[in-house]
């Protein structure tokens, strides 16, 4: 088995679109319509991501996050933050020797960076 993808269910699907391939370099790889439902499926390398509005009212979930590695953390926080996406917490050195850093995204969810 391996992972396909996660699902973030947005307020506007074109702006969360606009969100992630501006912060994080995200290509639109998919558009699908189903009843009630928009759907657009991006990717990065092997690194795929499912947004999806719908009428449906959103609850904000402090559960729910994304997770990235990356091989040097400093360069990408430093692109994100000349974007204007500024860390919400850390970056913070693991006892394993992970560092790590997280962002909010437009609907509330976590993504955290891993190095």
């Amino acid at each position: 088995m391996k992972w396909h993808h996660a699902g973030i269910q947005v307020r506007h699907l074109a702006d969360a679109i606009q969100f992630y391939e501006s912060m994080f370099d995200f290509k639109v790889e998919k558009y699908l319509t189903l009843p009630g439902e928009k759907i657009a499926f991006l990717k990065k390398e092997e690194v795929r991501i499912e947004l999806i509005e719908s009428g449906e009212i959103l609850v904000p979930s402090s559960s729910i996050h994304l997770s990235w590695g990356v091989e040097d953390l400093e360069v990408l926080k430093e692109s994100l933050i000349e974007k204007g996406l500024n860390p919400s917490e850390g970056p913070y050195k693991l006892e394993n020797g992970w560092i790590t850093v997280f962002y909010e995204g437009l609907n509330n969810e976590v993504i955290e960076i891993i190095q």
